[in-house]
């Protein structure tokens, strides 16, 4: 009996530890990969999908603002002054050089007539001094033929020796103003040369008391009177310089390499899918910038860059200056 229970035991403890290493394989087992789930790929990232569908992108639509092809700007003058005349008005168009604005130009009148008066003057005294070189030179011919006289009288011994000397040395002095007569000429006719100078200039500050258009174009806006004062940091107005239209745009960053000059473009109002005109990328900016046509909300916390893009239009686009369309840039596949 003894034997028979020591077997038993010897059986129950074998036992035991097979069940012990079985549930050690299946722990194993659970917690290791499975063969499907480690030869399977990793998952794609991020970046990558983001790219796969960007490439996918056949056209990027933006919302553009109508601009002349030579952009808007503000005229302003050279000069300060109260404003006397203004020959513009808002919508109006202008050829290049015409008169816009007149301001007073009293003073600068002024010193064209004084300077004008002044030449007056200078010429009168090159007369006085051409008149004093024609007397030298008659008092010089006289005395020249009145030392060959006394030289031919002082070689007959008719004639001293003083009066001959004398004769001489008034040839040598009539000789030297003579001279002088003639430097004081050119002088007084120099002085005329800075005269007309001056005249030059005070014409050209009386001309710049007319301000004129700088280019052909059109004033979308006149913001000044008559009567007040003007100074060269005042901006007479808006001007829109002849030519073509463009629509100036921004691309997302995410978009920003793939456009370039040359794409097809779409343009149409806000919210349509009428073409109004087609237009094609004549610019496109060589950096990102922050948004600065059409930002978001204040508080958007989202910092993303763009890249400016400007689309010629034809010239008979029918669209006004200012206006807000949406611009579709036809990507290359």
């Amino acid at each position: 009996m003894q034997e028979e229970r020591d077997i038993q035991r010897g059986h129950f403890a074998v036992g035991k530890v097979a069940l012990v290493g079985f549930l050690l394989a299946c722990i194993s087992l659970g917690c290791g990969k499975s063969p499907d789930t480690a030869s399977a790929p990793e998952a794609s990232t991020g970046d990558e999908v983001v790219l796969r569908d960007t490439m996918e992108v056949s056209e990027v639509v933006g919302i553009a603002k109508i601009e002349p092809l030579a952009r808007l700007r503000s005229i302003n003058a050279e000069v300060s002054g109260v404003i006397t005349r203004i020959r513009i008005a808002a919508g109006q168009h202008v050829e290049a050089g015409a008169i816009i604005v007149d301001l007073d130009d009293a003073v600068e009148r002024a010193q064209v007539s004084q300077a004008q008066s002044r030449l007056g003057t200078q010429q009168a005294a090159i007369r006085r001094a051409q008149a004093v070189v024609a007397t030298r030179q008659a008092e010089l011919d006289k005395a020249r033929a009145d030392l060959q006289r006394n030289e031919n009288l002082a070689a007959g011994k008719a004639l001293t020796e003083q009066a001959l000397a004398d004769s001489r040395f008034q040839v040598e002095q009539l000789t030297k103003q003579l001279a002088e007569a003639r430097v004081q000429v050119e002088q007084e006719k120099q002085r005329v040369l800075e005269l007309e100078a001056d005249i030059q200039y005070a014409q050209t500050m009386l001309g710049r008391r007319v301000i004129r258009a700088p280019l052909s174009g059109t004033f979308l806006s006149v913001d000044i009177r008559e009567g007040t004062f003007l100074n060269n940091t005042t901006a007479i107005g808006d001007f829109a310089p002849d030519g073509p239209l463009m629509a100036l745009t921004e691309v997302d960053e995410l978009f920003a390499s793939r456009v370039h000059t040359g794409l097809a473009v779409d343009i149409r109002n806000q919210g349509e899918t009428d073409v109004l005109t087609t237009g094609k990328v004549v610019f496109a900016g060589d950096y990102l910038k922050k948004k600065s046509l059409f930002s978001g909300q204040p508080d958007e916390l989202e910092d993303r860059r763009v890249r400016e893009v400007q689309v010629e239009l034809p010239a008979d686009a029918p669209l006004l200056i200012g206006a807000r369309v949406e611009c579709v840039i036809r990507l290359d596949r």
